[in-house]
Protein backbone atom coordinates (compact mmCIF):
# COMPACT_ATOMS: atom_id res chain seq x y z
CA UNK A 1 0.00 0.00 0.00
CA UNK A 2 2.81 2.25 0.93
CA UNK A 3 4.65 1.55 -2.09
CA UNK A 4 1.46 2.51 -4.14
CA UNK A 5 1.14 5.85 -2.46
CA UNK A 6 4.49 6.29 -3.61
CA UNK A 7 4.05 5.75 -7.25
CA UNK A 8 1.36 7.15 -7.23
CA UNK A 9 3.06 10.84 -5.46
CA UNK A 10 5.97 10.52 -7.68
CA UNK A 11 3.25 10.18 -11.04
CA UNK A 12 2.15 13.32 -9.90
CA UNK A 13 5.19 14.77 -8.96
CA UNK A 14 6.59 14.37 -12.59
CA UNK A 15 3.48 15.18 -14.45
CA UNK A 16 3.34 18.93 -12.78
CA UNK A 17 7.03 19.41 -13.64
CA UNK A 18 6.48 18.62 -17.57
CA UNK A 19 3.22 21.63 -17.36
CA UNK A 20 6.02 23.57 -16.17
CA UNK A 21 8.79 23.20 -18.15
CA UNK A 22 6.03 23.58 -21.05
CA UNK A 23 4.88 26.84 -19.91
CA UNK A 24 8.99 28.26 -19.42
CA UNK A 25 9.39 27.71 -23.27
CA UNK A 26 6.65 30.84 -23.96
CA UNK A 27 7.48 34.55 -24.20
CA UNK A 28 7.45 36.41 -20.56
CA UNK A 29 5.38 38.76 -20.69
CA UNK A 30 6.92 42.66 -20.74
CA UNK A 31 5.91 43.13 -17.02
CA UNK A 32 8.44 40.67 -15.13
CA UNK A 33 9.49 43.01 -12.08
CA UNK A 34 6.39 44.53 -10.78
CA UNK A 35 5.83 45.44 -7.14
CA UNK A 36 3.65 43.13 -5.38
CA UNK A 37 -0.17 43.57 -5.19
CA UNK A 38 -0.50 45.50 -8.30
CA UNK A 39 -0.36 44.86 -12.13
CA UNK A 40 2.17 46.28 -14.24
CA UNK A 41 2.40 47.33 -17.98
CA UNK A 42 5.16 48.45 -20.59
CA UNK A 43 4.58 50.03 -23.88
CA UNK A 44 6.43 51.79 -26.67
CA UNK A 45 4.80 54.37 -28.21
CA UNK A 46 6.36 54.83 -31.47
CA UNK A 47 6.29 57.97 -33.92
CA UNK A 48 5.31 60.09 -30.41
CA UNK A 49 6.32 63.19 -28.76
CA UNK A 50 6.33 63.67 -25.18
CA UNK A 51 5.55 66.91 -23.01
CA UNK A 52 4.61 67.66 -19.74
CA UNK A 53 1.10 70.48 -19.73
CA UNK A 54 -0.35 72.54 -17.20
CA UNK A 55 -4.29 73.39 -17.08
CA UNK A 56 -5.77 76.34 -15.77
CA UNK A 57 -5.87 75.15 -12.22
CA UNK A 58 -1.94 74.57 -12.22
CA UNK A 59 -1.93 71.10 -11.98
CA UNK A 60 0.53 69.31 -14.66
CA UNK A 61 -0.08 66.07 -16.85
CA UNK A 62 1.69 64.35 -19.95
CA UNK A 63 0.42 64.82 -23.52
CA UNK A 64 1.45 62.45 -26.28
CA UNK A 65 1.01 63.53 -29.40
CA UNK A 66 2.22 62.45 -32.99
CA UNK A 67 5.61 63.01 -33.65
CA UNK A 68 9.27 61.65 -34.50
CA UNK A 69 10.07 60.30 -30.98
CA UNK A 70 9.85 57.17 -29.54
CA UNK A 71 7.98 57.64 -25.48
CA UNK A 72 7.93 54.54 -23.43
CA UNK A 73 5.66 54.43 -20.59
CA UNK A 74 5.41 52.26 -17.36
CA UNK A 75 2.35 51.85 -15.62
CA UNK A 76 1.68 50.29 -12.05
CA UNK A 77 -1.77 49.23 -11.15
CA UNK A 78 -2.23 48.73 -7.61
CA UNK A 79 -4.99 46.12 -6.68
CA UNK A 80 -7.86 47.93 -5.35
CA UNK A 81 -8.94 46.99 -1.82
CA UNK A 82 -12.10 44.97 -1.50
CA UNK A 83 -15.00 46.74 0.29
CA UNK A 84 -12.48 50.22 -0.09
CA UNK A 85 -14.72 52.93 -2.22
CA UNK A 86 -11.77 55.08 -4.40
CA UNK A 87 -9.05 52.76 -3.32
CA UNK A 88 -7.78 52.96 -7.13
CA UNK A 89 -4.02 53.97 -7.40
CA UNK A 90 -1.74 53.85 -10.63
CA UNK A 91 1.60 55.31 -10.85
CA UNK A 92 3.27 55.76 -14.18
CA UNK A 93 6.31 56.59 -15.72
CA UNK A 94 6.81 58.15 -18.91
CA UNK A 95 10.05 59.49 -20.87
CA UNK A 96 11.03 59.90 -24.76
CA UNK A 97 14.10 58.70 -26.85
CA UNK A 98 15.13 58.86 -30.29
CA UNK A 99 14.38 55.92 -32.42
CA UNK A 100 17.85 55.85 -33.77
CA UNK A 101 19.55 56.03 -29.93
CA UNK A 102 21.26 52.79 -29.21
CA UNK A 103 22.23 53.62 -25.90
CA UNK A 104 21.31 56.21 -22.84
CA UNK A 105 22.91 56.55 -19.45
CA UNK A 106 21.42 59.64 -17.76
CA UNK A 107 22.00 60.77 -13.93
CA UNK A 108 19.45 63.98 -11.74
CA UNK A 109 19.48 66.61 -14.08
CA UNK A 110 20.26 65.19 -17.47
CA UNK A 111 17.04 62.99 -17.10
CA UNK A 112 14.91 65.56 -18.43
CA UNK A 113 17.18 65.60 -21.84
CA UNK A 114 14.19 62.33 -21.97
CA UNK A 115 11.80 64.60 -20.27
CA UNK A 116 11.19 61.86 -17.91
CA UNK A 117 7.96 62.28 -15.58
CA UNK A 118 6.57 60.25 -12.86
CA UNK A 119 2.98 60.28 -12.48
CA UNK A 120 0.78 59.36 -9.00
CA UNK A 121 -2.98 58.95 -9.49
CA UNK A 122 -4.99 58.42 -6.54
CA UNK A 123 -7.69 59.26 -4.23
CA UNK A 124 -4.96 60.85 -1.61
CA UNK A 125 -4.93 64.58 -0.81
CA UNK A 126 -1.82 66.31 -1.93
CA UNK A 127 -0.27 63.52 -2.66
CA UNK A 128 -0.91 63.01 -6.61
CA UNK A 129 0.17 63.96 -9.60
CA UNK A 130 2.80 64.25 -12.18
CA UNK A 131 6.39 65.25 -11.69
CA UNK A 132 9.57 66.28 -13.87
CA UNK A 133 11.75 63.47 -12.48
CA UNK A 134 15.15 65.07 -11.51
CA UNK A 135 16.95 62.93 -8.95
CA UNK A 136 18.06 59.44 -10.13
CA UNK A 137 19.63 57.36 -12.95
CA UNK A 138 18.28 55.38 -16.13
CA UNK A 139 20.18 52.83 -18.48
CA UNK A 140 18.93 52.33 -21.65
CA UNK A 141 20.01 49.89 -24.62
CA UNK A 142 17.98 49.44 -27.71
CA UNK A 143 19.11 47.13 -31.08
CA UNK A 144 16.66 46.25 -33.90
CA UNK A 145 13.52 46.22 -31.66
CA UNK A 146 15.47 44.79 -28.43
CA UNK A 147 14.94 47.40 -25.40
CA UNK A 148 16.58 46.72 -21.95
CA UNK A 149 15.75 49.70 -19.92
CA UNK A 150 17.22 49.95 -16.31
CA UNK A 151 17.04 52.57 -13.68
CA UNK A 152 16.15 54.47 -9.93
CA UNK A 153 14.60 57.69 -9.32
CA UNK A 154 12.85 59.38 -6.45
CA UNK A 155 10.22 62.36 -5.63
CA UNK A 156 10.83 63.95 -2.45
CA UNK A 157 6.88 65.77 -2.85
CA UNK A 158 5.25 61.90 -2.64
CA UNK A 159 4.83 58.50 -1.53
CA UNK A 160 6.43 55.89 -4.44
CA UNK A 161 5.50 52.48 -4.99
CA UNK A 162 7.83 52.67 -7.95
CA UNK A 163 11.20 53.30 -7.59
CA UNK A 164 13.30 51.24 -9.78
CA UNK A 165 12.50 49.98 -13.61
CA UNK A 166 14.20 46.94 -14.83
CA UNK A 167 12.83 45.60 -17.55
CA UNK A 168 13.43 43.67 -21.32
CA UNK A 169 11.10 43.63 -24.40
CA UNK A 170 11.19 43.26 -27.59
CA UNK A 171 9.27 45.54 -30.28
CA UNK A 172 8.79 46.04 -33.43
CA UNK A 173 10.53 49.17 -34.92
CA UNK A 174 8.94 50.83 -37.17
CA UNK A 175 10.77 51.82 -40.66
Amino acid sequence: MLLRLFLLFMLMVSCSSSKEQASTDQIPPPRVNCPEGGDCTFEVLQNSNLSLKTDPTGATYPEIEAGEKVVIRYHYKKDPEPDVMDSNHSEYLYFEINPGRVEISLKDSELQEVKMIYGRVCFCKGESGYFPVRKGNLFLYQNKGDLLVRGSFSIPKVPQTIKDIDERLTYYPEQ
